[in-house]
């Protein structure tokens, strides 16, 4: 090989040595360094990948932080009708409202259409004709009913039309034996402006506002 004489000759065994060691060196580095650079292009997939779900974690998370604030916001978020009316509109629909259940509240059974004719009005045809239609029945315990005392609070309302108020009554009730018994009736009544006269067009008893 190379016309070396390696049985006679030790320059030329050495030679081959040197030629041997140098084979392997090479063979070496290069294995090294072909793996070494597999390891970082490993690592650096690794590294966008994580960067990615990290990403789309983030993501997620923020969307998610969205959605619960949307949430929470729709969740407390209250109509106040001041925003809707004018003062002039609310203290004018306020006093109807105040008129129309003391009128209907007060109740003889002795003349049970009187409550009615009474609140006419303050009220709508239609509510008017709806309630002659299906008139009011009271128990025996309540066959006369009186008013003491009226409390009114404005209720949470998105309307821009029907402005609502939250009536509370405070009076008496009389019953056929001439028991008595101090009671409190709440009135939900909504009210909408016509030519420039509010009036009651529904009207709730002892419902949650």
């Amino acid at each position: 090989m190379f016309g070396w004489d390696f049985e006679h000759s030790k320059r030329d065994r050495v030679k081959l040595f040197i030629f041997t060691l140098s084979i392997f060196l090479v063979v070496g580095f290069t294995t090294y360094f072909f793996l070494n650079k597999m390891a970082v292009d490993s690592g650096q997939s690794e590294e966008v990948v994580e960067s990615v779900e990290n990403t789309d974690s983030g993501s997620s998370s923020a969307v998610q932080d969205t959605e619960n604030d949307e949430e929470s916001t729709t969740a407390t978020k209250t109509y106040n009708q001041t925003e809707q009316f004018s003062e002039e509109q609310m203290e004018r629909s306020k006093d109807v409202a105040i008129k129309f259940v003391k009128a209907y509240h007060t109740y003889n059974a002795e003349k049970p259409m009187e409550y009615l004719e009474n609140a006419q009005p303050f009220m709508t045809d239609a509510l008017y004709k709806k309630f002659e239609k299906n008139p009011r029945r009271e128990p025996l315990e309540r066959t006369y009913l009186t008013v003491d005392e009226i409390d009114i609070t404005q209720v949470s309302n998105a309307s821009s039309i029907v402005v609502r108020w939250n009536v509370m009554v405070k009076g008496e009730a009389k019953s056929v034996d001439g028991s008595t018994q101090k009671i409190e009736d709440w009135y939900l009544v909504g009210l909408r402006e016509n030519n420039g006269e509010w009036l009651v067009e529904d009207v709730n008893v002892n419902v949650s506002s």
